[in-house]
């Protein structure tokens, strides 16, 4: 165990000697003596004793209890006065400067220890007061961040759920007042209108269901073994027969077969809501990619399109809940997909990226630890 160090600030050198052979003798180590305030202070920033032995009248221009002042609040050192001052004056100037001792010459050894032990012992339990309070306010500011974020959430979400429930409202109203005066091509309109409208909220609701369950403490989290490239046949073709002739779909691949640990309900969320997004944002006719390569510790999806593109400042904040760039116009969208990727990417602890140029197109990047049965089974 490593020695406590004492440095020892005396412009007597009598005195000084004395005390390091008598600080040595009780255990402690001596790294220096020094003379002034000035260089007390320096000394002290570069060794970073336990304590301090201060005496108070000192060579130079700074003394004893302006030195302590500038050593206990720039490198939080406890500082034990040992002096021959004791008028009043010099005691309130010393009491000001809140030492953690006070011993007066000719010193007692019995008393030095003592003074000193408990010196040691107290700052050592304010050090760990200030640790426990700073980590509780660190805690609390955490919590309530994210308790505005979510009260800010729920307000997003609401006013998500208003467009289409005023939309199935509306139609519903006029389909009561008017149904037996409009045309049939009119009532289908309305009855168009509130099945679209259900749908975006069947939708919006699905979102925020999974991002809600992806962030809950207690969500199941499931690894199994995947063949990730029957895996994404699977999406591609899903997904193919859907596009049919308004989008040309591509799937790349390095492997015949590739054997990964994922969750396999997280994993369609990720790469559903990436290849809708490059559906959503792209014009009919355009290429939309899914890349997938592995090799002997990850797998990698890449989601490439060639749409609209995200705006550079919009990009630090894409995987927030209900953000969305300033080019989509009327786009419909929520602006939780990506907040799910990104959820479904972290529990998985894997890393995504985004490379996107407006007008151009964007390119996605999942990377996502391919993990073993050993690495499984110590999740577990």
């Amino acid at each position: 165990m490593k020695p406590i160090q004492i440095l020892i600030v005396e412009d007597e050198q009598l005195v000084a000697d004395d005390l390091r052979e008598t600080l040595e003798h009780l255990g402690y180590d001596v790294p220096a003596l020094v003379a002034s305030g000035e260089e007390a202070l320096s000394i002290a920033e570069t060794l970073r004793p336990d304590l301090v032995l201060m005496d108070i009248r000192l060579e130079g221009e700074i003394d004893g209890i302006e030195a302590s002042f500038e050593i206990q609040s720039r490198l939080n050192l406890p500082v034990v006065y040992l002096t021959a001052n004791a008028d009043r004056a010099t005691l309130e100037r010393a009491k000001a400067s809140h030492p953690f001792g006070y011993i007066l010459k000719p010193f007692d050894e019995r008393i030095l220890a003592t003074t000193i032990e408990i010196a040691l012992a107290r700052h050592q339990t304010e050090v760990k007061v200030k640790e426990a309070l700073i980590a509780a306010t660190n805690s609390q500011q955490i919590a309530e961040s994210n308790s505005e974020m979510k009260s800010q959430n729920l307000y997003m979400a609401a006013h998500e759920f208003r467009n289409p429930l005023t939309t199935i409202k509306l139609s519903a109203e006029m389909l009561k007042a008017y149904g037996e005066n409009i045309s049939e091509e009119k009532k289908q309109s309305y009855i168009h209108r509130i099945e679209s409208a259900t749908d975006s909220l069947t939708h919006l609701l699905d979102n925020i269901l999974t991002l809600g369950r992806s962030e809950a403490e207690n969500c199941v989290f499931n690894l199994t073994p995947i063949e990730v490239v029957s895996f994404c046949q699977e999406i591609a073709e899903s997904l193919g027969s859907i596009l049919k002739e308004q989008y040309e779909f591509s799937f790349i691949t390095n492997t015949r077969n590739c054997i990964a640990y994922l969750d396999e309900q997280l994993a369609w969320h990720l790469l559903n809501n990436l290849l809708s997004n490059a559906v959503k944002y792209s014009p009919q006719g355009s290429v939309i990619s899914l890349i997938l390569t592995c090799d002997e510790n990850t797998v990698c999806f890449q989601i490439k399109d060639q749409g609209i593109g995200i705006p550079l400042e919009f990009q630090e904040k894409l995987f927030e809940p209900f953000q969305r760039a300033n080019n989509v116009a009327k786009i419909p969208g929520t602006g939780l997909g990506l907040a799910i990727v990104k959820r479904c990417v972290d529990l998985h602890q894997g890393t995504i990226s985004v490379e996107s140029i407006p007008g151009q197109g964007t390119n996605f990047v999942v990377t996502l630890p391919l993990r073993t049965i050993t690495s499984m089974n110590e999740d577990k």
